[in-house]
């Protein structure tokens, strides 16, 4: 005998199931909206770690690039007054908001190209589809420009900073580029890795209320500064004495790939150079007339003296 089963307890069921399906669904709305910012967290952290292990070998590219000899084609601290007469300084940022459009044979990501066994092609702009080892250079994963800037002259050291903000230039805002030390100090001295670091005093008023507000938007406490990455590089500077105590021999050096940069005559005792960036080749030459013979040759790693009896 079949067994019947009323229509009426069809349509419990029914209804049963779909009030099942309504309460999974709001569980999970209510676990998103909960997840959302954590999992936001993680992707940016990754995005920022990522960013960090790049610009790290960057960093040691330029590191490595004080010690050639070539100023014109490999070495970054290249700059005006530290070249020879026959070298082009390097071609550092300039803008905090332009983007690389062509390539100059002494752009500095031309230059970390090179070292990095990469052939750039000069006068085309270094994009994932034109230049794409170039572009992983030049260019972050959010799409912007990574820059290098050079300090302005000082005592000591030359520095570089190498910077890029791994947030979407419509997000956040760089103050615009000005080539004195007060800006570059400002980013500098700054913390950008803490999560709950805040701007430099100096961008308070280079950036708009609603700029600067956009960099202190975080939750938790939290802002968003620690979105750019920044890599300080020095240089040391030194001085290199010539103790010339020959009654008839005259010295010579010659560094920044410029001959005679620096003459000591004879039995004049001692003579300091001015301050010569470190890595730098130094040939001594010795005699009564230039060129004489080469004495000595060495790259400059610390002050140093040689005496000539």
């Amino acid at each position: 005998m079949a067994f019947l089963v009323p229509a009426h307890h069809y349509r419990r069921r029914r209804a049963f199931s779909l009030l099942e399906v309504v309460l999974v669904l709001f569980v999970l709305a209510l676990l998103a909206t909960a997840l959302t910012p954590s999992v936001q967290d993680i992707i940016l952290r990754g995005q920022r770690e990522a960013e960090t292990r790049a610009m790290d070998e960057l960093a040691r590219t330029v590191t490595a690039s004080f010690q050639a000899t070539d100023l014109t084609n490999l070495n970054i601290a290249a700059l005006p007054g530290t070249i020879g007469a026959g070298d082009s300084p390097t071609a550092f940022s300039t803008s905090t908001s332009a983007s690389y459009t062509t390539t100059s044979a002494t752009d500095w990501f031309a230059k970390l190209a090179r070292l990095r066994g990469v052939t750039p092609q000069i006068g085309s702009p270094p994009t994932a589809s034109v230049q794409p080892a170039l572009a992983l250079i030049a260019f972050n994963a959010a799409g912007n420009p990574r820059l290098l800037f050079a300090a302005p002259s000082e005592t000591g050291q030359q520095r570089f900073l190498l910077v890029s903000l791994t947030a979407r230039s419509a997000q956040l805002a760089l103050p615009a580029y000005d080539p004195s030390a007060a800006w570059f100090d400002a980013i500098w001295n700054n913390d950008w890795e803490s999560r709950s670091a805040t701007l430099p005093a100096y961008w308070s008023g280079r950036l708009t209320p609603t700029q600067a507000a956009a960099w202190t938007q975080g939750s938790g406490g939290l802002t968003q500064v620690y979105r750019l990455c920044v890599r300080r590089i020095s240089l040391p500077k030194f001085r290199f004495t010539v103790n010339n105590n020959h009654a008839t021999e005259n010295a010579w050096l010659s560094f920044n790939n410029t001959p005679q940069a620096f003459a000591a005559p004879a039995n004049s005792g001692a003579n300091v150079t001015p301050e010569i960036l470190g890595g730098r080749l130094i040939i001594l030459n010795r005699g009564t007339t230039w060129p004489g013979v080469e004495a000595l040759r060495f790259q400059l790693s610390a002050n140093d003296a040689v005496t000539l009896q």
